[in-house]
């Protein structure tokens, strides 16, 4: 049986809160119930969810954000809960793929998904997609509330809590709580979307000049908590990559592969370990895999003008002319215009 869901939805009782509901209703896997956290604090008339029952949660009291969150929490009834913020939406297939994910490999306790950024008119400007490693999420938020299916045991036993002390970025210290606590699960499909026009908590504006310093504060609390284990598995990363070129000096060519292999795997957005393997898979005579594993940094990576240089060579050495002299031509534009990096 895959997991009894639960949607918390947090509320001002803004008429978006509607178009929430209407995604919940719309699932294919239906969720045991929408439980919504009045925060305004003064009554609330949910709208219906279709077939899904509705709880509305309150203290009679204005709640602010993580302290919404966690009534939410507190009140589910089901094993495992998404967060869905009344301005945001879930795609009709949301809770099947996540819940099946987690179904299939019980050894998770989160799931998430892609999620698409979009504006008014209902196009998408951005996307949310980034691979799972543990040292990725001490550096950035990989993904938005509705994003992702955790079991609900790693708030209520395991202690995982959104901090009341903040009011930006709690999300983000919410999944680095749930972090320590088990691994997770990468679902590479979308599974909602952020509608960016109807957020009011400006942090998409906290690198813009003049940007609320209380926002600035919230992030640097929340990039200070994580020093130390940061640290930590930044040296881990750096040992892997010291094996690996030890071992490569060595002529010890497959352990070498093999190690830059796993310095990929443990943080995927650091272009050497791409650029490693792909040499020696090329000095071994094997074409297609170094071109098959810089085509998967690309689609990490598609702003590195190394792994475009490299596709050129690649693509030259393999009959394929008009390629290289693109890619090429790509890793030039790229270096024009400076570095780039999506963490």
């Amino acid at each position: 049986m895959p997991p009894r869901v639960s949607i918390v939805t947090r509320t001002l009782g803004r008429p978006c809160l509607a178009d929430a509901a209407a995604s919940v209703a719309a699932q294919t896997l239906r969720p045991l119930e929408w439980v919504v956290v009045d925060a305004a604090g003064g009554g609330l008339d949910a709208p219906s969810a279709g077939p899904v029952p509705v709880r509305v949660v309150s203290t009679g009291m204005p709640l602010r954000r993580s302290l919404a969150a966690n009534a939410g929490l507190d009140a589910v009834e089901g094993t495992h809960a998404l967060i869905l913020d009344d301005d945001d939406l879930l795609h009709a297939t949301a809770v099947e793929r996540l819940a099946g994910a987690l179904d299939r490999q019980p050894a998770f306790g989160l799931a998430y998904g892609n999620v698409d950024v979009v504006d008014e008119a209902g196009q998408r400007i951005g996307v949310y997609e980034f691979e799972y490693s543990e040292l990725l999420i001490t550096r950035r938020n990989l993904f938005p509330p509705n994003a992702a299916l955790f079991d609900v045991a790693l708030a209520r036993e395991a202690g995982a809590r959104f901090d009341p002390t903040l009011d930006w970025f709690e999300d983000w210290d919410f999944w680095l709580a749930l972090s320590r606590r088990t691994a997770f699960l990468h679902v590479r499909e979308a599974v909602a979307g952020y509608r960016l026009h109807l957020s009011q908590s400006g942090v998409w504006s906290a690198d813009a000049p003049g940007a609320d310093p209380r926002i600035l504060a919230a992030r640097d609390a929340v990039i200070a908590r994580g020093a130390e284990r940061r640290a930590a598995l930044e040296s881990r990363h750096d040992a892997l990559k010291r094996d690996a070129t030890a071992h490569a000096a060595a002529g010890r060519l497959p352990q070498a592969a093999a190690a830059w292999a796993a310095a990929h795997q443990n943080f995927h957005y650091d272009v050497e370990p791409i650029l490693r393997y792909a040499e020696l898979a090329t000095r071994a005579g094997d074409a297609r895999a170094a071109r098959a594993i810089v085509e998967s940094g690309l689609a990490l990576l598609p702003a590195e003008p190394a792994l475009h240089r490299l596709r050129a060579a690649i693509l030259a050495r393999t009959g394929d002319p008009t390629g290289a002299a693109e890619a090429l031509e790509r890793a030039r534009l790229l270096e024009a215009r400076g570095p780039h990096s999506p963490v």
